[in-house]
């Protein structure tokens, strides 16, 4: 599969953009009669896209957006309401809005709600609850770090071998915190569309791993994207 770069020599705002309307376009695509997912990752890294899609939102019809339903690509196992979780900095910048403005409701939204003593079998309810809405992502969001990692997959981490469609925790994160849960790599090489984030000057040698043809999803987990059926990149280090 090609890779799509979206605009390299455009704004970053015109990429992000760019890329909420391709997110739309792919969830409009599918079938009228089933509900569809997109997954977002947390991070700063999404912020800019988390405010193009409250734009795009509002140019979209009310039947389509009442049938999306957001999951969580990735988490720390902290409560909710706490500073680091991933669902409580999307809630603040894009669904609390979207909630209060009526365009979607709460039944929509799907936190990754995780304790460490039942981190197992709460990783399969929450598979469970997305195998209610067909089983796998229609879009897939996720940041590129430092390393190369994406998700809570990380450079040669045994959760990147980890077979199967569905969510992993683990307590050993190369990146604080160490506690996290992770969808699995085919379950994010499975969705329709990944919009791949890779933004920001410390990503630059990630960012040269990625376009390298000689480093493997071993090393530069971001390279997973090209298993996709569809992948648009923004980043700034184009």
């Amino acid at each position: 599969m090609a890779i799509e770069i979206l605009h390299p020599t455009a704004t970053l705002e015109v990429k992000l953009g760019a890329a909420a309307q391709v997110m739309f376009e792919v969830v409009k695509s599918k079938s009228a009669s089933r509900p569809l997912t997109i997954a977002l990752c947390g991070g700063r890294s999404v912020v800019g896209l988390l405010r193009a899609l409250l734009v795009e939102s509002s140019n979209q019809p009310k039947e389509l957006l009442r049938r999306v339903h957001f999951f969580m690509v990735d988490e720390r196992i902290v409560p909710l309401d706490h500073a680091e979780s991933n669902f409580g900095g999307l809630n603040q910048q894009l669904f609390a809005t979207l909630v209060g403005q009526g365009t979607i409701a709460h039944n929509q939204l799907h936190p990754l709600s995780i304790t460490i003593g039942s981190a197992q079998s709460d990783c399969q309810h929450y598979m469970q609850e997305l195998e209610q809405v067909g089983g796998r992502f229609d879009v897939v969001v996720v940041g590129m770090g430092e390393d190369g990692h994406v998700a809570g997959l990380f450079p040669r981490h045994p959760a990147l071998v980890q077979p199967g469609r569905s969510f992993i925790p683990f307590f050993d994160s190369p990146k604080p915190p160490p506690e996290r849960v992770t969808a699995s790599r085919e379950l994010v090489t499975t969705a329709s569309l990944g919009v791949l984030l890779a933004l920001g000057e410390a990503k630059q040698a990630a960012w040269n791993s990625f376009v390298s043809r000689s480093v493997t999803v071993a090393e530069c987990p971001a390279k997973m994207v090209e298993a996709m059926e569809r992948c648009v990149v923004v980043s700034d280090l184009v």
